[in-house]
Order: structure tokens, then sequence, then C-alpha cells
């Protein structure tokens, strides 16, 4: 649904939401649930492609997600609501730039980029909907434990100083015998050069991949440290009693509250400022069908902190249309407030289409959902620069 939900949110996925959002729960839940997030199929192909006939020398982004986390809602009546979930994340972006220019130093001027996060996050909330419960008010919070390496280009002459002397070397010698075999003048070459080129031969056959592993982890020391921090999240919905066939509910929550600071003087893992995001949902009754429509601006304070592009350039449309997410949900068959037999689902998330399905194949009660999601990411500075596409899978399981 185009990654909406301030206003939308009725099960655990408010605990990422908005906190409001527990209001909307009229039965226990308890979720386990496990998600897998890869690169799109047509992207990887794409890059395969590229790669087998010549027209790219490079590895574009290969991001991973992996998300195992459980969760439970008790509702206390219409007017009191209390939830809590733990997560634990891994992500992984990966890309390598292969350089062509140079026969002998194609490895020593290329280069990878690594980054790892690691994610432990306990959040536990409650919402509190007085009188007729058209206002319904959240609080949550947050415990993480993070360790996270930012995206890290790494060229591999900064990994082996013994290795860029050698192909150095290797390369001046090589084209000395290629200028030898063409007849150049002043490009003799002699038993001494022969026996240098073997000896550089010898010595990168054997150099210590130990050595290089423990180089290039000296450039990524980030990740070695596990920091902790607290926040809260602060957020309210409102439903409109005006047109209520429409069931519209406004949202906003504030993130983050209290500062995601976890004391590093190398900002490493990086501190996170206050979120403010809105968001608007309706839900129309129509007999066996559920269609939702929802609508968020997110982060319209420009605070994210892998955004500082955005937060410095306010005013590029490009980093409006990255916050601005809307989407729809057509679903078949509702089980319960959060639920159908089948969900087909779309929308619009950093300027690009979303769509996704959600099957329930136990049909009349919750217990096994799988989910389906493909979703572009800008990973550049403005919405549409270095678009990532990704497909996520996750199955869940209701108790």
């Amino acid at each position: 649904m185009g990654n909406t939900g301030v206003a939308l949110s009725a099960d655990e996925n408010a605990l990422y939401y908005n906190p409001a959002g527990l209001g909307a729960v009229d039965s226990l839940m308890l979720n386990l649930s496990f998600l897998l997030e890869i690169p799109a199929i047509s992207e990887l192909q794409s890059a395969q492609e590229k790669l087998s006939d010549g027209t790219s020398s490079s590895i574009d982004l290969i991001h991973i997600r992996g998300l195992g986390s459980f969760s439970a809602i008790l509702p206390f009546g219409k007017t009191f609501t209390v939830g809590g979930i733990y997560s634990l994340e891994y992500t992984y972006d990966l890309n390598a730039s292969i350089d062509t220019s140079s026969t002998a130093n194609t490895i020593l001027n290329s280069s990878i980029g690594l980054g790892v996060r690691e994610d432990g996050n306990t959040r536990v909330g409650l919402a509190i909907a007085p009188g007729t419960g058209q206002w319904v008010w959240g609080i949550q919070a947050n415990t993480v434990k993070r360790r996270e390496q930012p995206f890290t280009t790494m060229a591999f002459k900064d990994i082996s100083k013994d290795l860029t002397s050698d192909l150095s070397k290797l390369e001046a010698l090589l084209q000395l015998a290629s200028d030898n075999a063409s007849g150049k003048a002043n490009s003799t070459l002699t038993n001494d050069n022969i026996t240098d080129i073997k000896a550089i031969n010898d010595s990168i056959t054997n150099l210590s991949s130990s050595e290089l592993t423990k180089s290039a982890e000296s450039l990524i020391t980030c990740f070695n440290t596990i920091k902790e921090t607290n926040s809260y999240s602060l957020g309210f919905q409102r439903r409109a009693a005006s047109a209520s066939w429409l069931r519209m509910t406004f949202g906003v929550v504030a993130h983050n509250v209290g500062h995601v600071q976890f004391g590093s003087s190398d900002n490493c893992p990086r501190d996170e400022m206050v979120e403010y995001d809105i968001g608007f949902s309706a839900q129309p009754r129509l007999g066996p069908l559920r269609l939702l429509v929802a609508a968020d601006i997110r982060d319209f304070t420009y605070a994210n902190a892998n955004d500082a592009y955005c937060f410095e350039n306010k005013g590029k449309p490009g980093c409006f249309q990255k916050r601005f997410n809307w989407g729809a949900e057509l679903g078949f068959l509702p089980i319960d407030s959060g639920a159908n037999f089948i969900s087909v689902r779309g929308g619009v998330s950093q300027n690009r289409l979303t769509w996704g399905a959600e099957l329930n194949p136990f049909i009349f009660f919750r217990f096994l959902t799988i989910e389906y999601a493909h979703y572009t990411e800008s990973m550049g500075q403005e919405a549409g620069d270095q678009p990532n596409t990704r497909d996520v899978i996750q199955l869940r399981f209701a108790f």
C-alpha cells in the first residue's frame, strides 16, 4: 500500500507506524513472523545481462534484509489496549565497481561497497480511546540494541599496500614487454625483467588471505560495537464522525521522542532525530469486500539520518516525493478487523509504484498469513535517483 500506516494500522504494525493504531484492535493477538527482503528478480537478471554482454563493469547494489519478530496485543474493551513486540533484524547492502581501464590493475583500481546493520528492538505501547472513542491516544517506549556499519566503499588499493606495489610494478613490466614485442625503441626486455615478473607473480599468488581480511576489517570497525538506547513514540488518531460509512481516520505520530542517541563520539551507530508523520485513511463498507485507501507524509521535517541531502535541501521537489506515500487495498471475505481471506494492494512510495498481496489460507481464522510486496527505494539524493527494486515475502503465524 505504498508503505502507508500512520492512520490505518490495526494490528502489530501499529507498533511500527503509530501506537494509537492499537486502539483499533478488537481481539487478543499473538503473532510470530518471519520476513525476507531481497533484490527484485528482474533487477538481478538485468545486472547479470549487463555483466554478460559487457555493457557494465559494476555490480549494482544488492540489498538483503531479514526480520523475525514476536508480538502480543491485548485489548481491554474499547477504551484501553496494550501491546508489545520484539524484533531482530539484519540488513546487508553490497555493491562492486570493476575498473577495466588497465589489464594489470583491474583488481587494484576496483572497489567494493558494504553496509551492515543489526537491530534488536523492543517496543511496548498502549492506546486509550476515552469517551466516544473518536480520539485515540497512543504512547510507546522503544529500546534498541544496534550495531551498524554505514555503507562504506573500499578500494582494493587501500586494503593491501603490498598488492598495490606489486601490481603497479607488474603493470610497468607488462607495458615494457608489450612495447618490446611491437618493436618500439628503448623498450628492451631483459632477463632481470622476466625474473621480476615471475617474482611479482609469486608474491601475488602467495598473498595471505587472512591478512587481506584483517586489513578489510580495519576499514569497517563500526560494526564491532553494540550500543543501546531508548526513545518514545507519541501519536493520536481522530476518527471522523461525519460520513460514517467512509470510516475516515486522521493520524499524527512523533517517533524517536527524546532522540535516539547512542553516545558514540564517532556517530557509529548513527543518532536519529525526532521524526514526524501525518496520515489519512478511509475504509468504506462494501459488504463482503473491504476497501482501504490511505496517504501518509512521512518525516516532513527531513530529519532522517539516512537522508542528509534532503535535510540540507528541503525545497527540492524530489525530496518531498520521497516522503509522500499513498495506496489502496481491496480485500475479499473479511476475517476480522485487520485481515481478509485474500487482499490485493497497490500504491506509490517515493514516486514509484508498489504492489503486493496477502493470503490467509485457513479462510475463517487468522493462523497463517502469507504476504508479498514489491517496491523501489531511492538510494540517491532525490526520488528516483539510484532506484533499487526489492521483493519482500513474510510468513506470519497467529495464535
